[in-house]
């Protein structure tokens, strides 16, 4: 038996309500008293300022981490690479279910997500994800096997020692690659850039903005948006301060002092380190 009244549908925090700007208006006029009185301000305000609440969310939290593929050979001399050209050949963000769109489209922008952020470039010939061809797993197998047969590969030790030459010889010789990644343009530029007779494939870590049917969903922006909502409807209440309303009523000016309030208090919270973490599973004492 369904504890909800008739043609209500209920919400949790990983099933919301809010699935759209239109549930989240109605809920922000809801907030403030509609329908049962007047709200200064249109739905298209609204949605304004829900898209101003994603706007400022997405400059400090709401990416997800990612990995895309990378091919020196679509790497372009004294340019870079464009990110989002690697998008489509990556397999996981390869497909969406709709022909010729990865998985990295996102249609209410009409266009694909945006990267944040670049925070790793690996070369799979010699490090990254995939260490099967590394000269650390050739060192591995040495090891094994000298505990294996006794007379064949070297010690653990000398691993070490070995593993340690190889970072020196890396720092002094500056044969680790270095990157460049410019936010605006979606370039990445590596150094020393890749060579037409020396090819390689790569995994590339970057931060990839979230799409805004999930950033709709944040209750960050939900209550930013309800907090510059209740901004615009007191500048426009503004104009009736000092006017004798019908029935003796009068223009009640708390509205902007509690959305300023509200507003720089989520602001805070927000460069102080918001993140969308899961509760703890388990406690101690």
């Amino acid at each position: 038996m369904s504890v909800l009244p008739e043609n209500y549908k209920g919400g949790t925090t990983l099933t919301p309500q809010i699935t759209s700007y239109d549930t989240l208006s109605i809920r922000i006029q809801h907030q403030l008293g509609a329908p049962l009185i007047n709200l200064e301000i249109s739905d298209e305000q609204v949605y304004d300022n829900i898209t101003d609440a994603i706007e400022y969310f997405t400059k400090w939290a709401g990416y997800t981490e990612e990995y895309l593929v990378f091919d020196s050979r679509v790497y372009k001399q004294g340019v870079g690479i464009n990110v989002g050209d690697l998008f489509t050949k990556s397999f996981e963000m390869r497909t969406s279910g709709i022909s010729s769109l990865s998985a990295s489209f996102d249609y209410d922008l009409a266009s694909l997500r945006k990267v944040i952020d670049v925070f790793e470039f690996s070369k799979g010939e010699d490090t990254g994800i995939n260490t099967l061809f590394t000269l650390e797993q050739a060192m591995a197998n040495q090891i094994y096997s000298s505990y294996m047969t006794g007379n064949f590969g070297f010690d653990l030790i000398t691993w070490e020692v070995l593993k340690g030459f190889i970072d020196t010889r890396n720092k002094v010789l500056a044969m680790t690659d270095q990157f460049r990644f410019d936010y605006r343009t979606q370039i990445l530029r590596i150094i020393p850039e890749p060579r037409d007779n020396h090819t390689y494939m790569g995994v590339i870590g970057c931060y990839l903005e979230r799409p805004i049917k999930d950033l709709i969903r944040e209750r960050w922006v939900q209550k930013y948006a309800l907090a510059t909502t209740k901004i615009s409807i007191a500048r426009v209440r503004e104009k009736y301060t000092g006017t004798n309303m019908f029935g003796g009523g009068s223009v009640n000016a708390s509205l902007l002092a509690e959305g300023i309030k509200e507003k720089e208090t989520l602001e805070q919270e927000l460069m102080n380190g918001y993140q969308d973490a899961a509760p703890p599973t388990f406690f101690i004492g």
